[in-house]
């Protein structure tokens, strides 16, 4: 008895300790194959509990060990087979938060695309979320392209295309002989009215009743871009697809989206002429007795996307402009176009103009700036120490801009005045007016008073607990939600400038918090990637500051001295101009 007292106390201990996740885990995952054999016991909760506490515990013993990813796997594996026999909605949603959590904590772990797939799985059968599912499963192909679950998921797709096609020339044939939209007029040109009130729907056809209303249809224009985003005052379902120009009726490229269950407002335009080279034409209308359609006539499309924002519910639809005069680049020529080609060439010009040449052709140059003070209006932002981070923001962005200005940069603001400007508006007037880079200023907040410190954020999946949380606490919304947007994420990524955004985030962290250590003792938070809506959607590299925490009294106060934010915009400006040097060093210059 005395020697083994005497193991745990010179060093059995951290070996007796390390292997109870390890116990807890494998003895979980036997009662859970004995429960799945056998289907008398498997209808009692209890025994299913019984299993969860075994997973749980191995979490909760070391939730950064080997066997937390597996523990958090089965734990929504359990919570999936509860919901099969319970048929409760309430199962479902938890399998799909723990498959989420293993996807977010361990996005690297070989059964990361397990969890997506059976998360998949779950909001396919169980939630009966075919959009949803459909997104996890692109989550999979995107990130995963060679994990085992990649060609299970391909199969997954290419049936829900096929019965989305379906469903397509369905409503096609239908509304072929009058166009997309057979409820909608295209004789209006009533111009729409910038607020409509709840009160002011338009009522549904007899014997139905819808969920939401679509309320507004907003627009920006640029000569190779157009953002539309359409206003509902409920979240609601939403379907789209892309048909090509029809000779025979003389239609151009038509992007329809249906809005499941919703109704329209009365003083939304039947149609809006915009006539911008890229949007013909917005046209809103009934597509059945319980949805509504908006259609989008487009003379000039390269590629296009449509997701959804939160608090308030809107679908954003981004359209890009055919820059080749209606021949696509193929992949071979947009490989060309790449860094790597950009140095031989420049290797070979003549002169430098001919190398500033290619840097303003592939999109490599920086003259305008577009700079965002955050929140705004009846927006305050984080209030703390008697101080509004709208106020902050504004403050430094104008300071930042006038030292951009002297540096011989465009600067444009997307508000001067304290005014609100809804954060997928922030971006559209960047990408609008052609910005080279978008750069939003905001100050942190935490509960833990003690936090302070400087940083930088790209457009990314969150991969930290506190990256989670401010993009939760900027874009409005609750930290649950977070899991919705990384899924978005996916396909917006795609297309979006990951790499420049991380390269800019960096150049600017570093050089900023280089020159207020000069004079301050600042806490640095690095570079990370979380799901800022106000980042979403922008054309070029985008980041997003938090200059300090507001919360913390002592930081609060050097946020309102006008020295401290002038020393930080200093450094703001030496991490561009760092990172215009890394661009056109590209290219020779």
């Amino acid at each position: 008895m005395l020697l083994v007292c005497l193991f745990f106390l010179i060093g059995g201990t951290d070996s007796a300790f390390s292997a109870y996740p390890s116990q807890e885990f494998k003895q979980g995952w036997r009662d859970f194959h004995r429960l799945l054999d056998n289907p008398r016991k498997a209808k009692y909760r209890s025994h299913w509990y019984a299993v969860k506490d075994h997973f749980q515990r191995a979490y909760t013993q070391s939730p950064k060990g080997s066997y937390a990813p597996k523990s958090l796997f089965y734990l929504g594996r359990v919570y999936d087979e509860m919901s099969k026999i319970s048929m409760l909605k309430s199962d479902a949603l938890k399998a799909v938060d723990y498959y989420t959590r293993v996807v977010l904590r361990f996005p690297d772990h070989s059964w990361a695309d397990d969890a997506l797939f059976r998360r998949a799985q779950v909001e396919m059968n169980q939630l009966k979320d075919k959009d949803q599912a459909y997104l996890s499963l692109l989550s999979i192909v995107h990130k995963y392209p060679k994990g085992d679950m990649a060609p299970k998921a391909k199969k997954m797709l290419e049936k829900l295309d096929k019965t989305n096609r379906k469903t397509v020339r369905a409503s096609s044939s239908k509304s072929a002989s009058k166009s997309a939209l057979s409820s909608a007029p295209s004789t209006s040109r009533t111009p729409a009215k910038k607020t409509v009130s709840r009160s002011s729907h338009a009522s549904p056809k007899p014997g139905t009743q819808t969920a939401a209303h679509l309320v507004r249809v907003r627009h920006w224009s640029s000569k190779d871009y157009t953002r539309v985003v359409l206003d509902l005052d409920e979240q609601t379902g939403f379907y789209n697809h892309l048909l090509k120009p029809d000779s025979s009726l003389k239609t151009p490229h038509r992007l329809f989206v249906d809005l499941k269950n919703t109704g329209v407002g009365r003083e939304i335009a039947t149609e809006q002429h915009v006539a911008d080279g890229i949007l013909r034409s917005i046209r809103v209308g009934r597509h059945s007795k319980e949805d509504a359609r908006v259609v989008l006539d487009i003379d000039s499309i390269d590629n296009f996307r449509v997701f959804s924002l939160s608090n308030p519910f809107r679908v954003v639809i981004d359209v890009y402009g055919d820059k080749t005069g209606g021949t696509k680049p193929s992949p071979a020529d947009t490989r060309s176009a790449s860094t790597s080609n950009t140095t031989i060439v420049s290797q070979n010009a003549q002169s430098k103009s001919v190398a500033r040449s290619l840097v303003e052709q592939l999109g490599l140059k920086i003259k305008t700036i577009m700079v965002d003070p955050g929140h705004g209006g009846k927006d305050p932002g984080a209030v703390a120490n008697k101080i509004r981070e709208k106020d902050i923001n504004l403050k430094m962005a104008k300071i930042l801009g006038k030292k951009l200005e002297k540096k011989g940069f465009k600067v444009l603001y997307t508000r001067t005045t304290d005014v609100f400007v809804p954060l997928e508006e922030r971006t559209a007037m960047a990408n609008a007016r052609d910005a080279d880079l978008f750069i939003s200023v905001h100050c942190n907040a935490c509960p833990d008073k003690r936090a302070h410190g400087l940083e930088l954020y790209y457009l990314n999946l969150a991969k930290s607990r506190d990256a989670v949380r401010v993009a939760a606490r900027e874009n409005a919304v609750s930290v649950k939600k977070i899991s919705d947007l990384q899924v978005i994420l996916t396909d917006l990524m795609l297309n979006s400038k990951i790499t420049e955004s991380r390269d800019l985030a960096k150049d600017i962290h570093t050089k900023s918090l280089n020159k207020v250590r000069t004079k301050y003792k600042v806490n640095d938070h690095g570079v990370k990637g979380a799901p800022f809506y106000v980042l979403m959607g922008s054309k070029m590299p985008a980041v997003l500051a938090e200059l300090g925490y507001i919360t913390n009294a002592a930081e609060a106060k050097r946020l309102r001295s006008t020295a401290y934010l002038d020393r930080l915009a200093e450094g703001m400006v030496q991490g561009v101009l760092a990172y215009q040097r890394r661009i056109e060093g590209l290219a020779g210059l």
